[in-house]
């Protein structure tokens, strides 16, 4: 251990209270002497890879978290919530321009998409703008790999009738596949699981980095003859897919049947391997179970460790699993579910009836590490977001998402190529484990159960996550990249805007916002400083 390292863990230990904090002590050395969340990272996103809900991939991780949690002593369990009609197993791709110039693409197609018969070359062409325009050129498709532009629909996207005419040229005379241009250097994954197994998706759909996609189209546009490559082994397999969350528990001493969950979702999204959304959570998860494990002792009331699948299809895993179990939610004290990157745990928000257990539970984390402070905020109701802690709130369970800070642009790796080991940071991911762990500890070792006093505010009505498409620079509230087709460019907001107040609410920072974006309807008014003047704007998300 380090100096820096065992300043801290004196700091820690002589900031404990009178109370028997031992098991706390053994964790907190077991967190900054060995920690483990990097390997558990590592052999999930790297061992193991991308884990898109109903592959093989999502299969192999949920048996290896399975087995690692009862190797650390926890009564784990399998526990199926559903199935998908189709699997779908992403293999390797490569693209490429082959004339006039040779120039390496990068690309991405949505998952359960269907990929190319081995390696097919072809002409490329720009598809046509209009109605009138397709119906005289759609013989011309066959054979051809279709460039498209803009990608999406909405302010400055395509028109809804030339969306419908190109989508029946392509039934009738079907190009080699359609290549879209994705508006930014990143290329976003995504895609539809509800297909039918008789009936797969035959057309690749190619979506394409904007630098690549112009230069390709700026071929076309000077006369060139342009010929692409593509070689994508799209894999769908016939279902049904069983799909399973993974359970691990720690029976408590005094109160074994109430219980503190702590949660992480294991799926992902398939373009890299889901380091960010959401290995991050699961390493800090199972790193936090092995602390609480290696401490020697058992908690007053039972610890449940989550890992939900189906999260990046709309929550599905916890959703089902709270509509499955309704008889034991009264007896939950809480959630806790990290699923917002690498960035170190900053604080934790309740409302004023969590406020005292929430500072007692979590005093030993307050003296964790004075140059990234932990605090606990108070909020007026608690927010659903996009993450499992909604399932449990909609249940009125008491469901907690963790506030984190830190250097890394969580929306960088955010379901694009650039989602990969690299991107997390280690002080960052030992940090936060041990804050889970801790914290969890604590409030299993409260004498009650959380309250579920005016848990919701009267104003949090909307079920689902609200995602700007912004980049900060830092930890600044100043627009570094509004991305393309999201509901923060279609509003008009711009890199260089400083955003500072939504709907009448103060934006002292990204927590601020992202309440704010939670709270009423979804057409919200956004103000932004810009050029040292301030300019309103429209926000309109979908309902």
């Amino acid at each position: 251990m380090g100096p820096r390292l065992a300043l801290l863990l004196l700091v820690f230990v002589g900031a404990l209270t009178s109370q028997d904090n031992a098991p706390i002590e053994r964790m907190v050395q077991q967190g900054l002497k060995e920690p483990q969340a990097m390997g558990f990272l590592d052999a999930l996103v790297n061992g193991i890879g991308p884990r898109l809900t109903s592959s093989d991939g999502l299969t192999q991780a949920c048996a290896w978290a399975q087995e690692r949690f009862t190797r650390m002593g926890y009564e784990a369990r399998l526990e199926e919530w559903g199935t998908f009609p189709v699997g779908f197993n992403r293999g390797p791709w490569t693209a490429a321009m082959v004339a006039p110039t040779q120039r390496t693409l990068t690309i991405v197609t949505p998952a359960w998409s269907a990929g190319t018969r081995g390696r097919q070359r072809g002409k490329a062409l720009l598809a046509p703008t209009t109605v009138d325009a397709i119906a005289a050129s759609k013989l011309s498709f066959a054979g051809c790999w279709v460039l498209e532009t803009p990608r999406g629909r909405g302010a400055g996207g395509m028109a809804t009738e030339v969306r419908q005419a190109l989508d029946a040229a392509y039934a009738e005379h079907p190009p080699l596949g359609v290549v879209r241009d994705s508006g930014s250097y990143r290329v976003w994954v995504s895609g539809n699981w509800r297909i039918d197994p008789d009936k797969l998706p035959t057309l690749p759909l190619i979506d394409m980095i904007a630098e690549d996609w112009k230069a390709v189209a700026a071929e076309l546009t000077a006369g060139k003859a342009v010929e692409l490559e593509f070689d994508i082994r799209n894999h769908f397999k016939r279902g049904p897919i069983p799909l399973y969350n993974v359970i691990a528990e720690l029976r408590g001493t005094e109160f074994p049947d109430e219980w503190v969950v702590v949660g992480a979702h294991i799926d992902s999204w398939d373009g890299a391997t889901g380091t960010t959304d959401n290995g991050t959570g699961v390493a800090t998860t199972m790193e936090a179970a092995r602390l609480i494990a290696a401490c020697g002792e058992r908690p007053r009331r039972s610890i449940r460790f989550m890992l939900f699948s189906g999260e990046e299809q709309g929550l599905l895993g916890s959703e089902a699993w709270v509509k499955q179990h309704q008889g034991e939610l009264e007896k939950i004290s809480c959630i806790l579910v990290h699923d917002g990157g690498t960035n170190w745990i900053s604080g934790i928000a309740g409302t004023a009836a969590h406020q005292a257990d929430l500072k007692r539970a979590f005093a030993p984390v307050l003296a964790l590490n004075a140059e990234r402070p932990f605090t606990v905020r108070e909020v007026e109701g608690m927010s659903g977001g996009g993450s499992d802690h909604s399932s449990f709130l909609a249940m009125n369970v008491p469901g907690f998402y963790w506030d984190q800070k830190g250097k890394v642009e969580y929306v960088h790796g955010w379901h694009t190529q650039f989602d990969t080991y690299d991107i997390a940071v280690p002080d960052y991911q030992e940090q936060s484990a041990t804050t889970v762990a801790v914290g969890a500890w604590g409030l299993a070792q409260l004498d009650h159960l959380l309250s579920r006093e005016t848990l919701r505010s009267a104003r949090d009505t909307i079920p689902v996550a609200r995602r700007l498409g912004l980049i900060f620079e830092g930890e600044s509230m100043k627009v570094k990249e509004a991305t393309a087709t999201s509901v923060a460019a279609v509003a008009g907001i711009q890199a260089g805007d400083v955003l500072m107040d939504l709907d009448g609410v103060k934006l002292a920072d990204r927590f601020a916002l992202r309440n704010a974006l939670m709270q009423g309807e979804p057409k919200k008014t956004m103000v932004v400083e810009r050029a040292g003047a301030r300019v309103s704007l429209v926000l309109q998300f979908e309902r």
